[in-house]
């Protein structure tokens, strides 16, 4: 039925039953090998995919190829299980791999690497299916891709165009307004029903976090200010932010003029942001790495992604809550993989992950 989710989240509940628990977590992490890695992955539901990587590839590669295929496979088929506006709110929801998989093509591109090498990072669980983006991969440059992309009247061709003819290709500009652009389109198209409410929520915090991540990246910059206006014409950090996330053009004007992270942790005081923070201090003080905060931040919004499984169970709450936590087990399994191939020991992965488990 239209605009019903009781069906689709059946579906969805089921597949919730087949993510990895405790004890599979525990048998990974306790693996001496990445071959031992392997078999026990055989015994999961990533079976298929790795048996089928494995007349390819070994090792990492082998683990690596086979998450990719199994999270476009899982994630990317569960606009099919609804109809109506329920599945356009799946849909936006998935259009984050989208922008992963233009950026990862064009990064490539910009680099030089080869197509498949390129097409080993992309994921086509959102609207850009794999014949479309190995055709974009083989492009001989980022101008040709662009050129292709508007050809196909793929949405984000026009916002790609303008972007190389104002910012001489460089990428991270490039990002900022793809992704204000989808953003932007995807907020606009929201309103304030239940379901709807809820996906903007997601969004808002992914704006947001993505803000923060922004603005802790440029406090390592000596002489900020000058190095702003030599490469965007804006001394201004809030230029390179993206507009319609939780926090106020006021907190995010404030968090621009911040000399330092601590200073940032106090304007953000009262929020969860400044909570995250305030957590990782005393680590990243000890190591003055700014990954320890950007750590932070993506474990925060991780897990309110995934903690969505808790609100309606009749709502957009528990896709939501699904595509959160099968994303992130993929990128946990790959960091268990590439920490037994380096020789890791088992705490040292355990401190990598993104810490949950189907219950």
């Amino acid at each position: 039925m239209q605009g019903d989710y009781g069906y689709g989240n059946a579906r969805v509940r089921a597949m919730k039953s087949r993510l990895l628990d405790a004890r599979a977590y525990g048998d990974l992490l306790a693996a001496t090998s990445i071959d031992m890695v392997i078999e026990m992955l055989v015994r999961t539901a990533y079976r298929e995919t790795i048996e089928a990587t494995l007349v390819k590839y070994g090792g990492v590669k082998c683990v690596a190829e086979a998450l990719r295929l199994d999270l476009a496979r899982t994630v990317g088929r569960i606009k099919l299980f609804f109809e109506g506006r329920p599945r356009a709110l799946v849909a936006l929801l998935l259009s984050r791999w989208d922008m992963r998989n233009l950026m990862a093509v064009l990064r490539g591109q910009a680099r030089g690497v080869a197509a498949e090498e390129i097409l080993d990072a992309v994921v086509p669980a959102g609207e850009l299916t794999e014949v479309e983006l190995r055709e974009m991969a083989r492009q001989p440059s980022v101008r040709a891709t662009a050129d292709l992309m508007f050809t196909w009247h793929i949405p984000y061709a026009a916002a790609l165009g303008e972007a190389l003819r104002t910012s001489s290709g460089d990428l991270a500009d490039i990002e900022t307004r793809l992704n204000r652009l989808r953003y932007g389109e995807a907020l606009a198209r929201l309103g304030h029903e239940m379901n709807e409410m809820l996906v903007r929520e997601m969004l808002e915090a992914e704006i947001d976090v993505a803000n923060l991540t922004i603005l802790i990246r440029l406090l390592s910059l000596g002489d900020r200010r000058a190095k702003l206006r030599a490469r965007y014409g804006s001394a201004d950090p809030v230029t390179l932010l993206i507009e319609g996330g939780g926090l106020s053009p006021r907190v995010l004007s404030a968090l621009s003029a911040a000399e330092d992270a601590e200073s940032m942790a106090r304007v953000l005081s009262g929020t969860p942001y400044g909570t995250v923070l305030m957590n990782r201090w005393e680590t990243y003080r000890q190591s003055a790495d700014a990954a320890v905060l950007e750590r932070g931040l993506e474990e925060f919004v991780v897990l309110k992604g995934i903690r969505m499984f808790h609100r309606d169970p009749l709502s957009i709450a528990i896709p939501t809550g699904y595509i959160w936590a099968k994303a992130n087990e993929v990128v946990n399994v790959r960091l268990i993989a590439q920490g037994k191939a380096l020789g890791w020991d088992r705490d040292s992965i355990h401190k990598e992950l993104i810490w949950w488990v189907r219950e």
